[in-house]
């Protein structure tokens, strides 16, 4: 039987050249194709892209030398005993139970596997492929499935440790924009969230427009360039030895399509890295950090591949203008990076209280003269953010998601012991709930109250108490990471000072 974390379910007929086959073969096969290719969407789009230069480095005094260190076994064979044992082997049927069963005897070996790796600057041909797991719904378009990548589990383990050298190294050097959050420790969507809102609502409380532009940005991790990111793994101090060793880990990597007890053949992977890899965040924050030094006078904050590009001013020209210049100059440097920015998912918003506002305001527009829409509301890093910062909402979406789980437990309520419905609530509940709790300080009361009756249904699942404590206690232990005037130590550094 397989298993679910190494195949998925296809699509019941596909799409091919305005013809709707059912047949599976041809399916898989062609969704195989669909996906090795996505990154070379940029030069389907743009095959003659203008001023398309790549965006400048940061300029750093003559950056830190970086060479790989000798992995060490106990930290392999801590990775190996980490390993989910129910994950069934990849298609080198390599058993992560069996690595784990007899992870005494292999740990050295494997680590001297992963040793000899730096000093050849080779990786095995077999690590390097991968098999996409499509995340989309029963369409006819493969472009609704999003692919995530399952890799060999030694693979994974060895990119672990590579991680670990590098992230350390560019976190000991501050590499990273203070403007970029993605897949970094210490930061997050909350904390990223957090800033955004701060500014905005900074200049909102000194009477000042507001605008932005939420950037979506087409497939990618799919479309970043080999040769771009070594040059900029270069340019931060990586020796020949491990510029070579990432060249080959670039090179030769193949992917096919597995699903319902079919295979699909090989297909080369050109482009991009490889999503569900341990390594690819992380060299993909890389590619893109220097993409901040483009916003001029607007700010601008990173999280992956979700840009917002925003600035405040006296009148709303003058804002619309700013961002207009800014949005140019980032345009040009994702270009230069060759990714394809998804006009139609790149929405402006108006932030305004009270100030007046024309009915219509001054378009932006892409590179390519495509206006781009305004929206009142936005799903911004799993927060619905609205023009007027309410979060009425975000709280209605939040209302009604919990309401509806919370329903199905009180249908079945009769069927779990305590114990299980503490667990569950904990585990399906509280998790919504929690999540960036700390942007409802700014959430009037009204719209506290409604959280409030949620999070009491939860209590009275589990307990039925006479007395529900209400919800705003609760957060108020978080509220202090919002305090701009008392900064956590712990927080990232642009919540620790507000001027940056």
């Amino acid at each position: 039987m397989e298993n679910k974390n190494t195949s998925s379910q296809l699509p019941t007929a596909l799409k091919i050249r305005n013809t709707v086959t059912p047949d599976k073969s041809t399916i898989i096969e062609n969704l195989n194709k669909h996906f090795s290719t996505a990154g070379h969407a940029f030069h389907m789009a743009s095959p003659n892209p203008v001023n398309s230069t790549a965006p400048p480095i940061a300029t750093r005094p003559s950056p830190p030398h970086f060479s790989f260190s000798q992995i060490q076994s106990a930290d392999v064979l801590k990775e190996l005993q980490n390993l989910d044992s129910y994950k069934s082997a990849w298609l080198d049927n390599l058993d992560p139970f069996f690595l784990k069963l007899s992870v005494k005897i292999v740990a050295n070996p494997i680590t001297s596997l992963f040793n000899l790796s730096f000093v050849s600057s080779e990786i095995p041909k077999d690590w390097k492929a991968a098999i996409p797991l499509f995340k989309g719904e029963d369409t006819l378009d493969p472009n609704c499935d999003r692919p995530i990548s399952i890799l060999p589990c030694l693979s994974k383990v060895f990119e672990s440790q590579v991680n670990k050298q590098i992230t350390d190294h560019f976190e000991s050097q501050h590499t990273f924009s203070a403007t970029q959050s993605g897949f970094r420790a210490g930061h997050g969507c909350t904390s990223a969230t957090l800033k955004v809102l701060n500014d905005i609502l900074t200049a909102i409380d000194k009477k000042r427009y507001c605008a932005a532009i939420f950037i979506d940005l087409a497939k990618a991790f799919d479309t970043v360039n080999h040769h771009i990111l070594i040059g900029r793994l270069d340019s931060l101090g990586f020796s020949n030895d491990c510029l070579a060793w990432f060249t080959n880990y670039f090179s030769d990597r193949v992917q096919c399509v597995k699903s319902e007890g079919l295979l699909s053949g090989p297909l080369t992977v050109s482009m991009g890295v490889p999503q569900g890899s341990t390594l690819g965040p992380a060299l993909f924050s890389v590619y893109i950090n220097d993409v901040a030094l483009a916003a001029g006078e607007s700010l601008i904050h990173l999280y992956a591949d979700d840009t917002i590009l925003y600035t405040s001013g006296p009148s709303l020209d003058t804002v619309l203008t700013t961002l207009q210049t800014s949005f140019n100059a980032i345009q040009l440097s994702f270009r230069g990076l060759q990714l394809l920015l998804n006009t139609s998912k790149t929405k402006c918003m108006l932030f305004n209280r009270s100030l007046p506002a024309p009915a219509r305001p001054s378009n932006i527009t892409t590179l390519d003269g495509s206006d781009l829409e305004y929206v009142d509301n936005y799903k911004y890093l799993g927060v619905w953010l609205d023009c007027k910062l309410s979060l009425q909402t975000h709280i209605k979406h939040l209302q009604s998601k919990v309401k509806s789980r919370i329903g199905f437990l009180f249908r079945n309520k009769a069927s779990f012991t305590h114990a299980a419905k503490l667990t569950l609530v904990k585990l399906t509940i509280l998790p919504i709930l929690d999540f960036a709790d700390v942007i409802y300080k700014i959430a009037s009361n009204t719209l506290l109250n409604k959280l409030d009756a949620v999070y009491h249904s939860a209590i009275r699942f589990v307990t039925s108490p006479i007395y529900y404590p209400p919800l705003r206690p609760v957060l108020s232990r978080w509220l202090a990471l919002a305090s701009y005037s008392s900064p956590n130590p712990l927080a990232p550094g642009h919540l620790q000072d507000p001027a940056r």
